[in-house]
């Protein structure tokens, strides 16, 4: 983490008493940048030359700007990161882009909405408190009981909303990168799943958007998800993904030199380049996978066949059998399927490993 006192993302997102006590501060940057907290460790950054103020509303009172006057900002982004409180890399690349903003370093082009998920899991250093925060969207924290996690879903996806409602009445392309790091080793260490539904598949340039940006393996799928990206790309058509970044690790152990690509890529996009457009100019190819199917826990029975330390995309050939359920079981049907999330101790009803299959 960056020293506390220069710290962009403690002083915008994570100060307990600042944003608890002014949840709804906003100023400008010596740069210009309008910047707004609409509730603990959720910033919205409104580029200079960028009517901050507008609404969609401005539109229907006959008050949106010509096309000569309408800005050249392209994406209403959304980055998040700390869904899970103990996933610390994210957290110190969007500190970081925070930061050189706010230094002028970096010169912000698209309108961001930056999430710090679950600010009370960051600080106790744990994954989550109650409930898996990143199993409670899409309306999924409405079957739960209420607590702070289910408040946090039910805000998260407010703001979301509003945000994607847009400003002057222009409607731009969404996009919604959430980052995370994972629990366990993967065979690719840098891999990204990317929702989509069977009327709005992805882009192949979100997927070579994602290849310059050093992603390994890329996950497609069109399984009905509960977690922050299915529901940005599902409920507003934003292009999407889930990116896995190594393995956890503390603040100030992160190799973050392994996350450059991303790094680089994320200040390309958000001040107004092509993600895909490397400096280097190598065009890179990440490996395509599709999700063939998710193993689900349906009671206390249930059994994983698979090994604790079982690597993501673990390979297994077919008539292998991975999982037992009471009379139900999970057999390997393709020639070759890979196991990515393997997880036994999920609470029954959710999903204890992806099965992946090449595209």
């Amino acid at each position: 983490m960056t020293d506390a006192k220069r710290s962009a993302l403690r002083h915008w997102l994570s100060d307990v008493r600042e944003s608890r006590d002014h949840p709804h501060d906003a100023g400008i940057d010596p740069c210009g940048v309008h910047w707004q907290r609409h509730a603990e460790g959720v910033l919205e950054l409104t580029p200079s030359g960028m009517d901050a103020t507008a609404t969609t509303s401005d539109a229907a009172d006959g008050k949106s700007p010509s096309a000569a006057e309408q800005p050249s900002h392209r994406y209403d982004a959304v980055l998040s990161c700390g869904i899970h409180g103990d996933e610390t890399a994210p957290i110190e690349i969007v500190d970081g882009i925070l930061r050189d903003i706010a230094d002028g370093k970096l010169t912000l082009r698209e309108r961001v909405l930056v999430v710090l998920g679950n600010p009370d899991a960051v600080r106790a250093g744990k994954r989550y408190l109650e409930y898996d925060l990143n199993r409670l969207f899409q309306g999924a924290h409405a079957k739960r009981a209420e607590s702070p996690a289910v408040q946090r879903a039910r805000e998260l996806e407010v703001i979301v909303a509003q945000f994607f409602a847009g400003v002057d009445g222009v409607r731009r392309q969404r996009r919604h990168v959430d980052m995370h790091t994972a629990i366990r080793a993967s065979l690719f260490p840098r891999f990204a799943v990317v929702p989509g539904t069977p009327e709005r598949p992805p882009r192949a340039a979100w997927f070579d958007a994602l290849a310059a940006a050093d992603i390994e393996a890329t996950m497609r799928t069109e399984q009905p998800s509960v977690t922050f990206s299915y529901y940005t790309c599902a409920r507003f058509g934003a292009e999407s993904c889930t990116l896995e970044l190594g393995k956890v690790a503390p603040f100030g152990e992160n190799p973050l030199a392994d996350f450059a690509g991303i790094d680089a890529a994320l200040r390309r996009w958000l001040s107004g380049g092509d993600m895909a457009a490397r400096e280097d100019g190598q065009v890179l190819q990440a490996r395509r996978f599709r999700v063939a199917a998710e193993i689900v826990r349906r009671t206390d029975a249930f059994v994983l066949d698979v090994p604790a330390d079982t690597p993501n995309f673990t390979a297994y050939p077919a008539g292998t059998v991975l999982a037992r359920d009471g009379e139900n079981t999970y057999t390997v049907s393709h020639p070759e399927e890979r196991i990515v999330f393997p997880n036994p101790d999920v609470a029954n009803g959710l999903r204890a490993g992806v099965m992946v299959v090449p595209e």
